[in-house]
């Protein structure tokens, strides 16, 4: 398959692209592929400081998940968010089928309209009830919490002031201390 086909793709389409295409982050949101380069070095800092800050404050009947991980969010959609966290009872698997307590995307250059409006979309409906975007480049958290079916707005956090939570779990962190 090339990726000069157009069409509406399904899973098993995905997984022989992904063969192909080992350098790239492929995801499929209703039925279309979305490529985008593997992440850079600040988005991977501020990945692994983030999984250690939840890891160290989630619930014990939860667990945090990093990508490369697909997150089957219905028959034409599969996406891997940057961090994911689940139910402890989570331990197999080629994938997660059902939806995370939390949501985590790490913006990129390559992918910051799909982080913030085609995969919160898919999320929402999928029944994901906190979804979290952090900019590494300009170190901020921005909070969204399902209602209804789709995603609020909640709090943004910038800096060195203190991104604090108790939602989905009691957390708190200085989005400036992710890229340091």
């Amino acid at each position: 398959m090339s990726i000069s086909e157009v069409g509406i793709y399904t899973v098993e389409d995905l997984h022989a692209y992904r063969e192909e295409r080992d350098d790239m982050t492929v995801q499929l949101i209703e039925g279309e592929l979305i490529v985008s380069p593997s992440p850079g070095v600040a988005h991977q800092v501020v990945s692994g400081e983030l999984f250690a800050v939840l890891r160290s404050v989630v619930p014990s009947h939860l667990r945090v998940l990093a990508a490369p991980l697909d997150l089957r969010a219905g028959e034409r959609t599969v996406v891997q968010p940057d961090l994911m966290v689940v139910p402890r009872s989570l331990v197999d698997g080629s994938e997660v089928a059902q939806p995370p307590v939390l949501a985590v995307e790490i913006l990129s250059p390559s992918s910051r309209r799909t982080d913030l409006v085609r995969e919160p979309e898919v999320l929402g409906r999928f029944g994901v009830e906190h979804y979290w975007v952090v900019d590494p480049l300009h170190p901020a958290v921005r909070t969204f919490r399902l209602a209804d079916g789709t995603y609020e707005s909640g709090q943004i956090v910038a800096g060195d002031d203190v991104f604090e939570t108790e939602e989905p779990f009691p957390v708190s962190f200085r989005p400036a201390d992710l890229s340091r």
